[in-house]
């Protein structure tokens, strides 16, 4: 009995082992090759485009005959570049690699362009990197806290469409969306939190009130807290996708982005939370 549990144990040991040392090789080897392409990247993209001798790499990349040669045997040794006669040429590996490696290095110049905007937003519920990268932002500064908000307002007065989701209200708000209803060239859809909703009456007034009352406007309320304001714009020309980041109730930023995948990824979170709301009347406020 005991000389079974010792070996059982043992056993378990020996696996503990090999796993723990093959992970630590595996991150060693992802390591290395992430290393390789960002130092190599520039060789593994030449030969992607056209198979080339050494002295060819030499002459069309400006690099010393020795450097050709341990950028070509890195890259062999990951698999991104295979010899081929007298030439080298990029592999499947290598163009898919680069490919990837060519998005990170975009997304992190973007997530690092908006670091200050991402860091008013909460951090369980960060954008994906598609709204960041291409993305217009615009803060507020002490001396013009109002400058934030004027590339949406221009693009609010543009458009023809707008969808959205909002935890607070700001007074320009209400009176911008009224206009351009009253207008009739505006189609309005909001969620909105509760107490969002229940200080709209003392916002609109009487009057704009019932100028709200709009087939055009519908109103949602949310059922659970939302992380961040998040609107979508159409214009007779383009489709815009936009978050505005607040902090204690002042606006701090606005980021704009009219990429496809931008675009795609804020309706499909403006479906969410609309789809999980409650409708309301405006008449009923």
């Amino acid at each position: 009995m005991n000389y079974q549990g010792r070996t059982r144990n043992e056993d378990r040991s020996r696996d503990t082992t090999y796993k723990t040392t093959h992970l630590q090789a595996m991150t060693a080897d992802s390591e290395r090759f992430r290393e390789i392409l960002e130092n190599r990247s520039e060789v593994l993209q030449y030969l992607l485009n056209s198979p080339a001798t050494k002295p060819e790499m030499v002459s069309a990349l400006r690099l010393s005959r020795s450097s050709v040669d341990r950028a070509v045997r890195d890259l062999a040794e990951i698999a991104c570049v295979t010899e081929d006669g007298n030439k080298y040429r990029g592999t499947t590996t290598g163009r898919i690699a680069l490919v990837e490696y060519d998005q990170y290095q975009e997304r992190s110049q973007a997530i690092q362009h908006a670091d200050r905007f991402l860091n008013y937003l909460p951090t369980d519920a960060v954008p994906d990197a598609s709204l960041l990268h291409g993305a217009e932002i615009t803060l507020a500064e002490s001396h013009a806290p109002d400058q934030a908000l004027a590339p949406s307002i221009e693009l609010f007065q543009e458009a023809t469409v707008l969808r959205g989701f909002a935890p607070v209200v700001l007074t320009v708000y209400p009176t911008l969306i009224e206009d351009e209803l009253r207008n009739g060239d505006l189609s309005v859809e909001i969620v909105a939190e509760e107490a969002v909703i229940n200080t709209l009456p003392e916002l609109v007034g009487t009057h704009a009130k019932s100028s709200l009352e709009n087939d055009d406007l519908s109103l949602y309320c949310a059922e659970s807290d939302l992380p961040y304001a998040l609107w979508l714009m159409e214009t007779p020309d383009d489709s815009y996708a936009g978050i505005t980041a607040y902090d204690t109730g002042g606006v701090v930023g606005v980021l704009i982005n009219d990429s496809e995948s931008a675009v795609q990824w804020a309706e499909r979170q403006y479906t969410m939370y609309r789809d999980q709301a409650d409708a309301i009347s405006i008449s009923d406020l």
